[in-house]
Parts: C-alpha cells; sequence; structure tokens
C-alpha cells in the first residue's frame, strides 16, 4: 500500500491519472466488446471517479496498463500452427 498522510486518509489520484481510467475504461468497451468489457469499464470508472490512489501495483492500475497496452499482433510470416498450404492439403 501507498503511505497514508496522518490524517489516514488515501492520497488522491491526479487530474491526468483520472484521465487515464477513464480513457482505458472506454476503450475497455471497444476492446472486450460484451459483459467482459462493461465489467472492466464499470471498475475502471468506479476507480477513477473514487479519486483514492491505492499502491501501484494493485490489480486496477495493472488493469489499465493492460487494457491501453496495444494488442500483441504476430510479425508477418508467423502463421499459427495447422495454418497454411500443408494443412489444407492434408484436409483435402
Amino acid at each position: 500500500m501507498v503511505a497514508t498522510p496522518q490524517d489516514g486518509s488515501l492520497p488522491l489520484l491526479e487530474l491526468h491519472e483520472r484521465a487515464r481510467y477513464r480513457a482505458a475504461a472506454d476503450y475497455a468497451l471497444r476492446r472486450y466488446p460484451g459483459p467482459v468489457g462493461e465489467l472492466i469499464h464499470r471498475e475502471l470508472s468506479a476507480y477513477a471517479e473514487f479519486g483514492h490512489r491505492f499502491a501501484r501495483d494493485a490489480l486496477i492500475p495493472q488493469l489499465a496498463q493492460d487494457v491501453l497496452t496495444p494488442p500483441h499482433r504476430d510479425a508477418p510470416g508467423d502463421a499459427p500452427a495447422g495454418d497454411g498450404e500443408a494443412s489444407r492439403r492434408t484436409a483435402a
């Protein structure tokens, strides 16, 4: 956990951090259509609205980072096993 001030309150998220969580929430709806995207959207939106920072290695910051990281794309020519001419000839 992040060290808290003497009064026991959690540190507030800065405006750019809140904007980042809201952006991740909105993008989750497009990247993960259906109930999964809706769940991610709700969690990230609630975290941004709550406005208090927990540990940077907590689940919500990791989730936002994962949503905002572009999906890995295979390099050209790196077809998954089973694709290509050999599998088409075998199936025929």
